[in-house]
């Protein structure tokens, strides 16, 4: 099913929903018949499927749009002259995959010259879901339209969170996220880690949870899904509720019905100033 309406990014689009389906099978295959892993950072895997289905995307891509730039999270980046770059995230949730399950995908985003998400396409193979959205067009899961959750009671919120461990020093970033965390996880319903971001953001989308906090994060970790959630009705701020965008440091994404009591709750009051005494 197209968007409600044609748009400049429909070529785009098709392809990009082709090459999606070409990467999600070929991630399917190595999953089925094997493949190496090997560590690419602190906490951090990359698998050989990884790197063949970037490299499918990229030059998909490439002989579609020569035009377009492409930055890709296992080492692939050009510079493009139109001011469109293609961001893509070949398999988000890399730990899940390599441990056999499902929660796991394909990200293609296009951003725009004005640095937002201009279209966004996740393909979740094991799951046989397509998930896609262009700006303007409204946000679709395999001809299905897509609305985030009515939900504006924080206590009846499902929240995800990203996973804790990526930094060099996790245990201590653990203790530091969760205390800092603390009094929004206490009122929620429930809150959980997926290690997909592609997952909690087309959940998010469908109405299924109500907000996704993520720290420490690539843009093409989140691009092409907050396409999708933008367009299904979804708010992104910083964790203090100011102005965010794919690029910032830390983002909660959520349904539009909490985002103050959200910002409000994760924002540490200020510190008291010691009383110096006065001869």
């Amino acid at each position: 099913m197209a968007p409600l309406a044609p748009t400049a990014l429909d070529a785009h689009l098709s392809v990009a929903l082709a090459l999606a389906e070409e990467a999600g099978n070929l991630v399917l295959s190595f999953q089925r018949d094997g493949f190496f892993v090997k560590d690419k950072g602190v906490s951090d895997l990359v698998t050989e499927a990884d790197l063949a289905a970037e490299d499918l995307i990229r030059r998909g891509l490439e002989q579609r749009f020569p035009e377009d730039g492409f930055l890709g999270e296992e080492g692939g980046e050009r510079r493009g002259t139109s001011g469109f770059v293609w961001v893509v995230d070949p398999i988000d949730g890399t730990v899940n995959f390599s441990r056999g399950m499902s929660e796991y995908g394909v990200s293609i985003g296009l951003r725009g010259p004005d640095g937002d998400a201009e279209l966004g396409v996740i393909r979740l193979p094991a799951l046989n879901r397509t998930y896609w959205a262009v700006r303007g067009g409204g946000a679709f899961c395999d001809g299905r339209q897509l609305q985030v959750s009515s939900t504006d009671r924080l206590e009846r919120f499902v929240l995800h969170e990203s996973d804790l461990t990526r930094t060099e020093e996790p245990a201590r970033f653990l203790r530091r996220q969760i205390k800092s965390h603390l009094p929004l996880l206490e009122r929620v319903l429930r809150w959980r880690v997926t290690g997909a971001a592609v997952r909690d953001l087309t959940e998010l989308a469908e109405g299924r949870i109500d907000a996704f906090a993520i720290d420490r994060f690539h843009e093409w970790d989140v691009l092409a899904g907050w396409a999708i959630l933008r367009e299904a009705g979804g708010s992104m701020m910083a964790p203090d509720g100011g102005a965010a965008t794919c690029r910032s440091p830390s983002i909660v994404f959520h349904n539009g019905t909490c985002g103050a009591e959200i910002a409000r709750l994760l924002t540490p009051p200020p510190k008291r100033r010691s009383q110096v005494p006065v001869d």
